[in-house]
């Protein structure tokens, strides 16, 4: 067994422990830690298979794939069993992801987040994300996808690129996502009056929100986003900043192993 030693330490584990020769990898986090380790398989270039078992914030992804994820003992029988199925994988701005990447409000929420609360799941989410509905300022950006013409610059709350169906402990954010279609679903909330942010943000977490006015989804395989200076970016629930105002995001189809029931 390894112990990540800091923040996104697992990323390094991961990769040293598949070049190797370990097959499969189990990776006991949240989201933040599966797409760590996702990464670190990623970037050895080996064919290690990922199994996640939930001790985070959210640990959201495991409902994509309808996985046990907190059942200790349901997921190490899928360790052992010799079910892998290939699944996709996001890239943003170079990062790869697993789940959810994108910029906005969440990367406000996420920085709030850090400080140690007794708060777990959606309620630490919200209860962050609630006075930040009036705070944050809106960033402004274009978006072509698929190398469609872009549309003139749109101020937004967010813009999410989802390979999964839920992120911030079970908001679901993106209900018709899958992560082994080749695509990946690009959600952009346009900016609204306090109100009907608060509205959009409840809606949100139904899982409703994809009729609102303010609210497009879109499926693509590649998409650039514009942005009017280099923006912060939630990478499954890690920050980093772009290296650029025109950031990348695309779909890499099949491009991880995971343990499945036999």
């Amino acid at each position: 067994m390894q112990v990540s030693a800091a923040p996104g330490d697992e990323q390094r584990l991961a990769r040293d422990a598949a070049l190797a020769g370990t097959e499969t990898i189990i990776a006991l986090g949240g989201d933040g830690t599966w797409g760590n380790v996702a990464r670190g398989i990623l970037q050895s270039g080996r064919n290690a298979r990922l199994v996640i078992m939930a001790a985070g914030t959210g640990n959201d992804f495991g409902h994509t794939l309808q996985l046990p994820a907190g059942d200790f003992a349901a997921m190490a029988r899928i360790a052992i069993s010799p079910r892998t199925e290939r699944i996709d994988l996001g890239c943003i701005d170079g990062h790869p992801f697993l789940n959810v990447a994108g910029a906005g409000i969440a990367t406000e929420v996420l920085e709030a987040i850090q400080v140690p609360s007794l708060l777990r799941g959606s309620i630490r989410y919200l209860a962050a994300a609630i006075p930040r509905l009036h705070r944050f300022g809106a960033i402004k950006a274009e978006i072509r996808c698929d190398g469609a013409a872009p549309g003139d610059p749109v101020s937004y709350l967010a813009i999410i690129a989802s390979n999964g169906t839920r992120f911030g402990g079970g908001f679901h954010i993106a209900p018709r996502a899958s992560a082994q279609d080749g695509l990946l679903d690009l959600i952009t909330v346009r900016d609204a009056p306090l109100l009907r942010r608060a509205a959009l943000l409840v809606r949100a977490r139904l899982g409703r929100h994809l009729s609102e006015a303010e609210v497009g989804h879109a499926l693509c395989r590649r998409c650039v986003v514009t942005f009017s200076e280099p923006p912060v970016l939630d990478v499954d629930g890690e920050l980093t900043k772009a290296g650029s105002h025109v950031v990348e995001i695309r779909c890499l189809p099949g491009a991880l192993g995971i343990a499945m029931p036999a």
